[in-house]
């Protein structure tokens, strides 16, 4: 896709309805300002409801919009009103936007004391860039290799909360590592990678994961990791590399005290695939000692630690050894079903599963792979008998009955999941078994009669729509009480349009002016779907005139409505 293909369907898509509706809204008042082109960025400032107006900053590239920022604080999903406006600016009016030659050949242009009345020009505006004239920007410069002034720069980087600021102040360390190594010094490269890293992590606190929502920092974090395997790969001094792989460990081990949400990665494997047996050899020790007070979940990730080295260097022998010794329960006893020792995995599934239904099930499925399904369905069966978790078992148990040729045990099961749990997929297996079984009409009768008219109207409903009885689904969708969503309404009218066509236009039209009711122009557009298919059906019974007459009323209605007159133009009504 080049920059003139985008579309406001490509636009509609990134955004929510809302979202779309208030952007459309900016860009008709004019909102969108100073609006600018450089390369595939498109930059503006459009006003909104702070005095100060709000930069949006936008880059597209051949998959669309590559990466949509903005200043205001939205954070409800897809991209912001602010965003939609300077968006549809690009897609209605392109030429409103100044082209701008790239920086390189603008700075070309100048001379030396051009260069530096600028640079002072814009320090002046800006104070905190002269913080940037202590740094070398690169192996080329003239100033040397301060490794206290880029931490001076990393440490102002993380001094203000805006997460996509400082991810931007981060980066900027990060590509000027990438010089150094590019430039054949991975020890000034390691360096930095390391202090990002360093600096980074002695600051991070659990609320980060709230701050950085979007993985800015972390990002740059994980880049800094796979730019410190690079110079791993290249330095053997085990003085300058210890640090490096320290200061990956102590990602990695956050990461695990975080719960798990990809901090740095791939700390671990890098770790794993350049510690010599040396290098090892302290960060087993430290792994040994965070695994004394680790939670189940942390354990279990420790152990994977361990073990993955053991078995990277040929000790799988030990690697089970390891697990029996030191993992938890369920690392424990899925490793025994492999080894074929059914009955300690069972003891150990038995104390420590049966309050963990979807760990129940796939141990359950671990016992069948490993060719021990009566095992399974025995221990299954037993769950079972606690009521509290019988729901999650017997549908279980009974497609193992199936497979096995008890069909009638089966059927028992499945009969009564649904009593307990009424399901329209439930309801399918029984249909689809009970018919092979040649009970089906007595069995369905006395299902239909367990369920309550309204509290169970949507699943009676979908069982009318899928059985072809538009009758019965007209009833339940009728009856006084009961309530359904707009959508399941609207599946009724459509099966109903063939042979109760008035029934399927008062539901139409109901939905329709529930839609103009809610406000919106999304909603507008949903309400005008609808009166399509009330027009459709007023010309099918020959009633063009009533048609007329209703929409006449309802632009009549809702004459000062704009958005809507304009969605129903649109639609052709």
């Amino acid at each position: 896709m080049t920059l003139l293909e985008l579309t406001e369907d490509d636009i509609r898509h990134l955004a929510t309805a809302r979202s779309f509706e208030r952007g459309e809204g900016y860009y008709a008042s004019g909102a969108v300002l100073e609006a600018e082109r450089r390369g595939n960025t498109l930059v503006a400032q459009v006003e909104g409801s702070q005095y100060t107006p709000y930069r949006v900053t936008v880059t597209l590239g051949p998959a669309g919009v590559e990466d949509a920022r903005c200043t205001c604080p939205y954070d409800w999903g897809g991209i912001c009103k602010h965003i939609v406006a300077t968006l549809l600016t690009w897609v209605r009016e392109p030429e409103s936007f100044q082209v701008l030659a790239p920086v390189d050949e603008l700075l070309a242009k100048r001379s030396k004391e051009d260069l530096i009345a600028l640079i002072k020009e814009m320090i002046a505006r800006e104070p905190d860039l002269a913080r940037l004239l202590d740094l070398p920007l690169g192996p080329a410069s003239s100033i040397p290799f301060d490794l206290a002034a880029f931490r001076k720069q990393a440490s102002y980087a993380l001094s203000r909360d805006d997460a996509e600021w400082a991810a931007r102040e981060l980066e900027r360390l990060r590509e000027t590592a990438d010089r150094y190594l590019e430039a054949g010094n991975p020890a000034a490269a390691g360096a930095l990678y390391h202090l990002i890293l360093d600096e980074t992590l002695s600051c991070f606190e659990d609320w980060w994961l709230q701050w950085d929502q979007h993985g800015d920092v972390t990002g740059v974090l994980g880049d800094c990791a796979e730019g410190l395997e690079r110079c791993l790969d290249r330095v053997n001094d085990l003085e300058a590399r210890r640090p490096w792989l320290e200061v990956l460990l102590e990602a990695k081990l956050k990461d695990i005290h975080l719960g798990g949400v990809d901090l740095a990665w791939p700390a671990r494997e890098v770790i794993l695939r350049q510690a010599t047996d040396e290098e090892w050899t302290w960060i087993e020790a430290r792994l040994r000692q965070e695994m004394q007070w680790a939670g189940d979940w942390g354990r279990e990730v420790l152990v994977r630690f361990l073990t993955a080295r053991l078995e990277m260097t040929g000790q799988e022998a030990q690697a089970e050894a390891f697990v029996l010794e030191q993992g938890t329960p369920q690392q424990r006893a899925f490793l025994l079903v492999q080894l074929g020792r059914v009955e300690e995995a069972l003891d150990i599934a038995r104390q420590h599963f049966a309050n963990l239904p979807g760990l129940v099930q796939r141990f359950a499925d671990a016992l069948v792979e490993a060719g021990h399904g009566e095992a399974a369905a025995a221990y299954m069966a037993e769950q079972a008998r606690h009521e509290r978790y019988a729901s999650y078992y017997r549908p279980w148990l009974a497609r193992h009955f199936e497979r096995h040729g008890d069909q009638g045990a089966a059927l028992e099961l499945w009969r009564r999941q649904f009593e307990e749990l009424p399901q329209f997929e439930t309801y399918q297996e029984l249909r689809r078994l009970a018919g092979e079984l040649g009970t089906w009409e007595t069995l369905r009768l006395a299902l239909l009669e367990t369920l309550d008219p309204q509290r169970q109207a949507s699943l009676l409903l979908k069982i009318a729509l899928d059985e072809g009885d538009v009758t019965k689904a007209l009833e339940v969708a009728s009856r006084p009480g009961v309530w359904l969503s707009p959508e399941e309404l609207i599946c009724v009218a459509q099966a109903a349009e063939a042979d109760h066509p008035r029934a399927a236009l008062k539901i139409y039209r109901q939905q329709a002016e529930q839609a103009i009711a809610a406000r919106g122009r999304a909603n507008y557009q949903i309400a005008a779907s609808h009166l399509q298919r009330v027009r459709d059906l007023h010309g099918r019974l020959g009633e063009g005139g009533i048609w007329k007459d209703y929409i006449a009323h309802l632009r009549r209605e809702h004459q000062r409505l704009r958005a809507l007159q304009d969605e129903l133009n649109k639609a052709g009504l």
